[in-house]
C-alpha cells in the first residue's frame, strides 16, 4: 500500500512540475514587463538617494578695497574644508551684491568694514553688516542660525582673551600680556581652522552594506518576484473542490498538494529569473560598469533565490486560497504587495520611513526575500533568515491547506 501511495504522490508532483513549466512563456513575458517597472522604480530611488538633502548657501561678500589683512583672512576662510560642503562666498561690489540678492542668486550679503581684523584683535568689536532677504525661506533661516553660531563663537573667544588680560593686569603680569595674547589667539585660530579634527567621522549609508545601485538591484528582483503573483492565479486556483476531494480520497492531502504546487512553481520561477540573471551578467561586464554592480551567481546564491521565491509563492497560495477566486485574489494581492513594498524598505530604504512602518516591515515576507537576495553581493546568507523564511512558508502552506479542507467540508 505504501509503495503505491508513494508512486501516486511522486506522479502528482511530476504532473505539477509539468504544469508549472507550461507557464514559463507567460511568466517570462510578465517578468520582462515587471523588470521594466522595477527598473524605473530603481532609477528613481537611486536618484533620490544620490540627490542628497543638504543645503548649499551662496553668500555675496563686499570687502574693503585696500585692507590686505581682511583680504588674507577672507582667503583663509573660503579655503576651510568645513565650509566647502555647504557654503560658497562670492566676492563682489555693493551694486552687484544687491542685484544678486534681489534676483535670488544669493541667500545674503555680508559687508566687511575696513580694519575689521585689527578691531577684533584689539577689542573694538566693529561689527560686520549682514543683509538677508525680506521673505526668508528655510535656507535663510538655517544660514541665520549659522551666523549666530559664528558670532557666539567669536564672543566666547574674545571673552577668554579679556579674562586673561584682566587676570594678568590684576596680578602684575602686564609685561607678559602681549606674548600670552598671541599664544591664546594662536590656540583659538588652530581650534577654529581644525575643529573638524575633534569629530570621529563615520559614513552611514541608508542602504546598509550595499551601495545604492546594489540595493535597488536586489529590491528590483524582490519586486519582480512579488509582481509574478498576478500571473499565478489560474495555476493556484486550477483545482476545484471536487478535484481536491478526489485527491484526498487517493491519499494526497491538501497540505501535500499545496507543497507540490509551490515547489513546482517556485522551480519554474527560479529557472526564469536565474536565466535572466545569467544573461544580464555578461552584458553588464561588456558595458564596463563598476565592479561592485556585478553580482555573484554561486550555487549558494541560487539556493537563496529559490528560498525567496518559495516563500513568495506560498504567500500567493494563501492569498488566492483565502480570496476564493482569481480576480479577488489579484485585488487582495495588489493591496498587500503595495503595503509590503513600502514598509519593507524596497521602494525607498527603511531609514527614510516612519518608525512604525519600518519596525513592522522588518517582519514582513518581502523583507526576508530582500535579505536573501542581498546575498547576490554579500554572499553570506544568514541561517536565521533562512529559518524564518522556511517557517513563513510552512505557516502559509498550513493556512492554505486548512482553508481548502474547510471548503471541501462545506461542499
Amino acid at each position: 500500500m505504501a509503495p503505491r501511495l508513494m508512486r501516486k504522490r511522486l506522479f502528482y508532483m511530476l504532473l505539477q512540475i509539468k504544469s508549472a513549466f507550461k507557464f514559463i512563456p507567460g511568466l517570462f513575458a510578465g517578468t520582462l514587463l515587471f523588470a521594466f517597472i522595477a527598473f524605473c522604480i530603481g532609477m528613481a530611488g537611486v536618484k533620490y538617494i544620490n540627490s542628497g538633502t543638504g543645503l548649499f548657501f551662496k553668500i555675496a561678500v563686499v570687502l574693503p578695497a585696500d585692507d590686505k589683512l581682511v583680504s588674507l583672512g577672507f582667503s583663509m576662510l573660503t579655503q576651510m574644508d568645513s565650509l566647502d560642503d555647504y557654503c560658497e562666498f562670492i566676492q563682489t561690489d555693493d551694486e552687484s551684491a544687491k542685484k544678486m540678492l534681489r534676483d535670488g542668486e544669493v541667500y545674503g550679503i555680508v559687508y566687511i568694514p575696513e580694519g575689521f581684523v585689527e578691531d577684533v584683535l584689539n577689542g573694538r568689536n566693529t561689527p560686520a553688516v549682514v543683509i538677508l532677504p525680506d521673505n526668508p525661506g528655510i535656507e535663510t533661516v538655517v544660514f541665520r542660525s549659522v551666523l549666530n553660531a559664528g558670532s557666539d563663537t567669536l564672543a566666547y573667544v574674545q571673552s577668554g582673551i579679556y579674562a586673561m588680560s584682566d587676570a594678568y593686569m590684576q596680578f602684575g603680569l602686564s609685561d607678559r600680556l602681549s606674548e600670552s595674547s598671541d599664544e591664546l589667539n594662536d590656540y583659538y585660530l588652530r581650534f577654529v581652522f581644525n575643529h573638524s579634527n575633534i569629530f570621529n567621522i563615520r559614513k552611514v549609508s541608508p542602504t546598509g552594506t550595499l551601495s545604492g545601485v546594489q540595493f535597488y538591484i536586489c529590491s528590483g528582483i524582490t519586486a519582480i518576484i512579488l509582481f509574478l503573483g498576478f500571473l499565478l492565479g489560474s495555476f493556484i486556483t486550477s483545482e476545484n473542490r471536487e478535484t481536491s476531494i478526489m485527491l484526498k480520497r487517493s491519499g494526497i492531502s491538501h497540505f501535500y498538494a499545496c507543497i507540490c504546487k509551490c515547489l513546482a512553481m517556485s522551480l519554474a520561477c527560479t529557472c526564469i529569473i536565474a536565466a535572466m540573471l545569467f544573461i544580464i551578467k555578461p552584458i553588464l561586464r561588456s558595458l564596463t560598469v563598476p565592479d561592485d554592480i556585478i553580482y555573484s551567481l554561486s550555487l549558494r546564491n541560487l539556493l537563496c533565490l529559490f528560498f525567496g521565491i518559495f516563500i513568495a509563492v506560498s504567500y500567493f497560495f494563501t492569498v488566492y486560497t483565502a480570496a476564493g477566486s482569481g480576480l479577488y485574489g489579484m485585488l487582495l494581492l495588489f493591496c498587500l504587495n503595495v503595503v509590503m513594498l513600502y514598509c519593507s524598505g524596497i521602494i525607498i530604504p527603511a531609514s527614510y520611513l516612519p518608525k512604525l512602518a519600518a519596525a513592522a516591515g522588518k517582519f514582513l515576507p518581502a523583507a526576508y526575500i530582500k535579505t536573501l537576495l542581498d546575498t547576490l553581493y554579500t554572499d553570506t546568507p544568514s541561517g536565521i533568515t533562512i529559518a524564518a523564511v522556511l517557517a513563513y512558508a510552512v505557516v502559509f502552506l498550513l493556512i492554505s491547506a486548512f482553508i481548502r479542507e474547510r471548503n471541501c467540508h462545506e461542499a
